[in-house]
């Protein structure tokens, strides 16, 4: 009797080993989220709302998306900021949960306000004109850039361990690696004139930052 137990946990095991599915890519489709598995099975996991694809992470098993909320009433208005009202949201395939991570302004107004709102180190309200999300190596981090100044954008990390926004710095969020952080600067440089330190202009450049904004190396020479 023992042995016959044994051997339907066995197959019963093996079943389960087989049906095992493993995610190989998330993608959007008229407004609605799928999953695709390694077994060439796909799946429907957000039916509602127009939504797209963020980021997704096959070894933490989550798909990031954002959903539009609210359109825009000012789009092709001169003068006039113009963004339509985002949720960012993560699924847990695991679970199969959903969850809210933020809101982004509309046209200007509204959405999640960040614990660093109107502060030496970003000086808006909200989040505004969200782009170029990036996953951080381990789907720890959601790495995005957004309006910040007139010069360039500001980049800030959503951290997925403790659900808090994080600003980064300002720049261009270029890529996120292994290896680090990539990002275009700009900034002021300076020179020695007899002793008075003056104005060289301003100048962009690539360089390479660890997950914390520390500079690992820079990637480009200064372009004026």
């Amino acid at each position: 009797m023992k042995k016959i137990i044994l051997n339907i946990a066995a197959i019963f095991f093996f079943m389960n080993f087989c049906d095992a599915q493993n995610l190989v890519n998330a993608f959007a489709r008229e407004g609605k989220v799928f999953v695709q598995y390694d077994n060439g099975s796909t799946k429907e996991i957000v039916s509602v709302g127009t939504n797209s694809i963020v980021a997704f992470s096959r070894n933490k098993n989550f798909v990031i998306y954002q959903r539009v909320e609210q359109k825009s009433k000012t789009q092709g208005q001169e003068g006039e900021e113009s963004y339509d009202q985002l949720s960012i949201r993560f699924f847990n395939l695991t679970s199969s949960k959903e969850t809210i991570l933020f809101t982004t302004c509309l046209d200007g107004r509204g959405g999640t306000k960040p614990d660093y709102a109107n502060s030496s180190i970003y000086p808006n309200n909200n989040l505004c004109g969200l782009e170029s999300a990036l996953l951080s190596n381990d789907g720890g981090r959601l790495f995005f850039q957004t309006s910040g100044w007139t010069t360039c954008p500001a980049i800030h990390y959503y951290n997925l361990k403790t659900n808090k926004l994080v600003f980064y710095k300002a720049g261009w969020l270029q890529k996120v690696t292994a290896a680090g952080v990539e990002v275009q600067i700009t900034g002021i440089d300076t020179k020695n004139n007899q002793g008075k330190i003056e104005s060289n202009g301003r100048y962009t450049q690539n360089c390479l930052f660890d997950v914390n904004g520390t500079l690992i190396k820079e990637l480009t020479e200064k372009e004026f």
